[in-house]
C-alpha cells in the first residue's frame, strides 16, 4: 500500500489510485480532529474505513500537561495571595520596602568558628533550625527553636539580647541573662558551647533613617 496525500489533504492509496477519488467523486476533505472545513467530517470519522478500504487509527495521545505532570489546584495562587495579605511584617520593613541588615554576631570560639550570622531589623529568633532567623547548626546544647531573641528597637537605636526558650544558661561578657539585657559593641554573647563577638551596623553614627553622621569620628 503506498499512500498519498493530495492537495486538498485527502489520502488515498496510489496503487488503486492514478489521482484523488475524492477530488475527482467531488467529495469534501476529511478532518482528522481539526477544525472542519466546506462541510468536512468531524473527529468522529477518525478510526473509520475510508476511501480503498484504508484505515486511519484513532491516535491514542493524551495532551501533553495530563501526563505525569503535578499541577497546582486552580485555585492555589488566589488562596496565597489571601494567605499572604495577612502576613506580620517588621516596621522597619514596611516602610523601607526591604528588611535592612542592622548587625551581626560572629563566632569566635565553638564548631561554628569563623561565621557570621546576620541581625535584621526586628526581634530575631535565634537557634539550632532553619525557622530561626539566626540559624545556628551544629551545636545540639542550643535549643531547635527560639534558644533566645536579639532585638533592635529602632527608635532607640539599641539592641538587646533577650532569654526565650534555652535549656541552658545564656552569657554576655560572662554574667549570665535572665531578663533583657542590652548589648554594646564587641560584647561576647555565650550560646550553647559557642561564643560569639556581637557587631551592630547602627549606631550614633550611622542608622537607616538618619543615614551617615560624617561628622562623628567615633562610634
Amino acid at each position: 500500500m503506498a499512500i498519498q496525500e493530495c492537495g486538498n489533504g485527502h489520502l488515498y492509496d496510489t496503487n488503486q489510485y492514478s489521482s484523488c477519488p475524492y477530488c475527482q467523486g467531488g467529495g469534501n476533505r476529511i478532518n482528522f480532529g481539526g477544525p472542519s472545513f466546506g462541510g468536512a467530517q468531524g473527529s468522529s470519522d477518525i478510526g473509520k474505513t475510508v476511501g480503498a478500504g484504508v484505515q486511519f487509527p484513532q491516535p491514542s495521545f493524551q495532551p501533553q500537561e495530563s501526563i505525569g505532570a503535578t499541577v497546582a489546584p486552580s485555585d492555589y495562587r488566589n488562596s496565597r495571595k489571601e494567605s499572604d495579605a495577612g502576613k506580620t511584617v517588621g516596621v522597619f520593613q514596611k516602610n523601607m520596602q526591604f528588611e535592612p541588615v542592622v548587625g551581626w554576631i560572629v563566632c569566635i570560639e565553638g564548631v561554628n568558628k569563623g561565621k557570621d550570622y546576620r541581625l535584621y531589623a526586628k526581634t530575631n529568633t535565634v537557634g539550632r533550625t532553619e525557622k530561626n532567623d539566626v540559624c545556628i547548626k551544629g551545636d545540639d546544647t542550643i535549643s531547635r527553636e527560639k534558644h533566645a531573641k536579639i532585638d533592635y528597637d529602632e527608635k532607640h537605636n539599641s539592641y538587646y539580647l533577650i532569654p526565650a526558650d534555652a535549656s541552658n544558661t545564656i552569657y554576655i561578657n560572662e554574667k549570665p541573662v535572665y531578663q533583657p539585657t542590652e548589648l554594646s559593641f564587641y560584647d561576647i554573647i555565650e550560646l550553647g558551647e559557642g561564643k560569639f563577638i556581637f557587631i551592630p551596623l547602627c549606631t550614633k553614627q550611622f542608622d537607616w533613617n538618619n543615614g551617615l553622621d560624617t561628622g562623628m569620628n567615633n562610634i
